[in-house]
């Protein structure tokens, strides 16, 4: 490792703290009371100019942004974080995990980058962004002592981290015939591709392993083929000949839908939307989109929210009283055309339950809607869902979303999976069908070659020819 720069070295909440850096990096290193243990923490402090503060609302949840005023301009700075963890202190064990802490953050850095390209922001590590800067950002302790994680959380970070150690095992190898297992952390960004028509088998085995593991599953079920994960599958020898160890059985799932009636319990918070995929979508253009910029600024969530809001503008040189009242009657028309969509906030908390025996609740999102209604959904979930570390979302068709070419909300749409805090699990026809960010940051790609067999490529490792499992369930 190269030599870390000590910042600080004092008390912090009675511990002893130690605080380095080391070019862009900030490592904090809090001790137990014997400092047998110690906690680890990376930090990246990067500068920036353009909109970050819309951005930030788009990065992962660890992440800090900082602005410093003066007369005549704005410095700012953004921080990104991973969890601390307790190790065992010695050289050995501290060196290997900030070289573990460190290239998390250097694949978060690089998904980070990418994305801010697509808002026009510059971005810069810290070490790069010049002298004046450096001394702008640490002039101030406070900086430095924001990128430390709270103590009390640290107390906590043997349940945070419930999935450290996992395997998820969705077949054996051809070649010899032992479980095909891999780690948890493996399938942070998992593709699946090939025919259609294969694609319902392997993502059940997939909901299912990421079940047992205790994550809650959302799968965006348009196509309502995935009901079966209720019962257990009726081949129950089938199951117990691939593993001994195996039983069937149903999981806990609970179905959310929209279908445009009153009933659904599904519908969008227009705040969780850009202006500009809202605008687009609904093809608001010139002035008018003006008017919804004004009224988007006090983040409306329901469709009577952004209309209220509209009402209390004023007309000025720019927008007359009767680009007002025209830019209401479009909010209006909306309403009449899908009543019960732009209902306002979402809650996600019925898609997180962990029930009995740590098994994750399954969660099916059915959308009977057009393309609009269906994009905008499922927008709104992911948005909801984006900075919660231990859930999965599997999204069959995901071409749909995430395509190779992007509109406005389908951008949106993908920044949210590539900076995803949980799971993600993707299937499409082929893999070039998908985004190309989509497509660079995958951890995991199952490529289906038939009902029973597919090949596993994790990272960059050769791809496993492998032999799918019986589904425990009957789907």
């Amino acid at each position: 490792m190269a030599e870390w720069k000590l910042l600080f070295d004092g008390k912090y909440d009675e511990h002893t703290l130690k605080v380095s850096v080391l070019d862009s990096y900030i490592l904090n290193e809090l001790y137990s009371d014997d400092e047998k243990q110690v906690v680890v923490n990376v930090a990246y402090v990067g500068s920036a100019t353009g909109d970050l503060e819309s951005f930030a609302e788009t990065l992962p949840k660890d992440n800090l942004l900082y602005l410093i005023h003066s007369s005549n301009s704005t410095i700012k700075f953004f921080c990104l974080t991973v969890p601390a963890n307790v190790i065992e202190n010695s050289k050995i064990n501290l060196d290997r995990e900030i070289t573990k802490q460190i290239q998390v953050l250097e694949k978060t850095k690089k998904i980070v980058f990418d994305i801010a390209e697509t808002y026009d922001i510059s971005m810069k590590d810290l070490h790069s962004s010049g002298k004046d800067l450096l001394g702008q950002f640490f002039i101030n302790p406070l900086n430095i002592f924001k990128t430390l994680r709270n103590p009390s959380e640290i107390q906590k970070i043997d349940e945070t981290k419930l999935n450290f150690g996992h395997m998820i095992t969705l077949g054996k190898y051809n070649s010899s015939g032992e479980f095909a297992s891999e780690e948890l952390e493996s399938f942070r960004k998992t593709l699946v591709y090939g025919k259609k028509d294969l694609h319902n088998g392997i993502l059940t085995d997939i909901i299912e392993e990421l079940s047992l593991v205790a994550l809650p599953v959302v799968v965006f079920d348009f196509e309502s083929v995935y009901d079966g994960l209720k019962q257990a599958n009726p081949n129950g020898s089938l199951v117990k000949q691939f593993n001994v160890n195996a039983e069937p059985t149903g999981f806990p799932t609970e179905s959310q839908f929209y279908d445009g009636s009153d009933k659904s319990n599904l519908w969008v918070d227009i705040s969780k939307i850009s202006l500009d995929s809202f605008c687009e979508l609904f093809g608001i253009i010139g002035i008018y989109k003006e008017v919804y910029k004004q009224a988007f600024d006090v983040k409306p969530a329901s469709i009577d929210d952004l209309r209220s809001a509209i009402k209390k503008l004023s007309p000025n040189d720019q927008i007359k009283e009767y680009d007002l009242f025209l830019a209401e009657r479009m909010a209006e028309v909306m309403k009449i055309k899908y009543p019960n969509l732009f209902k306002g906030k979402n809650s996600a908390d019925s898609m997180l339950k962990i029930v009995a025996n740590k098994i994750g609740k399954i969660t099916l999102i059915n959308v009977k809607g057009n393309d609009l209604e269906k994009a905008l959904i499922t927008q709104n979930i992911i948005s909801n869902l984006s900075n919660i570390e231990n859930v999965v979302v599997v999204i069959p068709n995901a071409q749909f979303f995430s395509p190779k070419s992007l509109n406005s909300i389908q951008n949106e749409i993908s920044n949210h999976l590539l900076s995803f805090n949980g799971y993600v699990v993707l299937s499409a026809n082929s893999v070039s069908d998908l985004s190309e960010n989509i497509q660079k940051y995958k951890t995991a790609e199952l490529n289906i070659i038939s009902n029973e067999e597919f090949a596993l490529k994790v990272g960059n490792s050769s791809p496993h020819r492998v032999t799918a499992r019986p589904t425990l369930s009957k789907n």
